[in-house]
């Protein structure tokens, strides 16, 4: 077959059409689109089954590493990022809390941030004996006033490490005591969650506030011993005690109190437990010294009328024994010497027998001892009565006073032993 010439119809290329090739050829082909030239088609490859498993293995094995770290590495690393946005988010990362810690969360008045921090921190409640040696050795960062708690933490920036022990004594009376010893702590990791310009701001305001309270007031002399040689916890112990114990009407700096507030929904109900726990020891220390006051008073009036009564007791025995000892002279007498006897007589009470016969005389006397018997009978009546209520009453006191003892010694750990 001959091939046609070069006077073939072209495209606007320059290319010939495949299909006039074709037709020159004398093998025309239906043509349904424009085919600039023919192009072969690849041949397909057979798939390689071992490549594809292999790679199906190790992306099963990428995953599965993946969601082991995701279960396992990543939410121990969240946990102790210093992020509060991922309290809500990371699933661990904010503990549940036990009933008691929940409890105390409620009477301590926090906000949702002051709870995540309360329940990340752990808090334990220890009683005297758990409670000793748990913050009095060991990277503490700060200490509440004494050795009733403290907060502190693995390492000295990781904040979500920190801790919180509490010194918890059993005696109900003393709950604000705890509940203000835990928040008090709180306050100590709250403090870190600031932002350096939060603290530096809230420093000096707080300088501020500890200067004006009253020299006088016991709160100075908490900070010094809870600051001690460590200067730099100065701002925290201020940001902790001014926290809780300070409430003037309507409250603070309004700066101070929108940093206390990202943690405490009512700082005036929380300074109020401070200051109804300390209302509460001081009626407590009030009624045993005004009971004892009162009981050392009656016991000397008590002291002091049975010596009386001892002493007019024992004057009122000389004059019957001269009595006695008259009557028996005259009646030792003659009747005609008894009819000439006469005598006079001074009582023990100033009162005057006259002159007159012996008879008269000792006869009147008789009645003044009879008189005077008689009354001394019903003081020592009123003296033995009186005693028996002194008793009791010291027995009352002397409880008051070992209670009030009780309850300050529980204050400090170690102190009830």
């Amino acid at each position: 077959m001959s091939i046609p010439g070069d006077d073939l119809p072209r495209s606007p290329t320059g290319r010939v059409p495949q299909w006039v090739i074709d037709e020159a050829m004398g093998t025309p082909a239906p043509v349904t689109e424009w085919r600039p030239y023919a192009v072969a088609a690849p041949a397909p490859v057979p798939p390689r089954r071992g490549r594809v498993l292999r790679r199906l293995g190790l992306l099963v094995v990428l995953a599965a590493v993946g969601a082991w770290a995701a279960i396992t590495m990543l939410p121990a690393v969240l946990s102790q990022v210093d992020a509060p946005w991922l309290d809500r988010l990371v699933v661990g990362r904010v503990p549940e809390p036990t009933a008691e810690v929940a409890a105390l969360a409620d009477e301590m008045f926090l906000t949702q941030e002051g709870r995540d921090l309360l329940y990340r921190a752990q808090p334990e409640l220890l009683g005297d004996a758990e409670f000793e040696g748990r913050c009095g050795t060991g990277p503490r960062l700060v200490r509440a006033d004494g050795a009733v708690g403290c907060y502190w933490t693995r390492s000295g920036t990781d904040m979500g490490a920190g801790s919180i022990i509490v010194y918890a004594p059993a005696d109900p009376r003393l709950r604000g005591y705890v509940v203000e010893t835990a928040a008090h702590e709180l306050l100590h990791a709250a403090w870190l969650e600031l932002s350096p310009g939060e603290r530096a701001e809230a420093t000096s305001l707080l300088a501020e506030v500890v200067a004006g309270i009253d020299p006088a007031d016991e709160m100075h002399a908490q900070i010094a011993g809870s600051v001690g040689g460590t200067e730099e916890n100065r701002a925290t112990e201020h940001f902790a005690y001014v926290g809780t114990q300070v409430w003037p009407e309507g409250g603070l700096h309004p700066r101070l109190e929108e940093l206390y507030g990202r943690f405490i929904a009512d700082r005036a109900a929380l300074v109020a437990v401070h200051t109804t726990f300390q209302a509460e020891l001081d009626r407590l220390y009030a009624d045993a010294t005004l009971s004892q006051q009162a009981l050392d008073g009656r016991r000397n009036q008590h002291y002091q009328a049975q010596a009386q009564l001892d002493a007019d007791t024992a004057t009122l025995d000389g004059y019957r024994a001269i009595l006695e000892e008259e009557e028996a002279r005259y009646a030792a007498m003659s009747p005609g010497e008894q009819s000439r006897s006469r005598l006079g007589w001074t009582w023990r009470d100033g009162t005057r027998l006259p002159m007159a016969s012996a008879s008269t005389t000792l006869a009147a006397a008789r009645d003044l001892l009879a008189r005077d018997e008689a009354e001394l009978a019903a003081r020592a009546e009123q003296l033995r009565v009186s005693g028996e209520e002194l008793a009791a009453e010291e027995a009352r006191v002397d409880a008051l006073t070992a209670d009030v003892q009780a309850v300050f010694r529980q204050l400090d750990p170690g102190g009830g032993s």
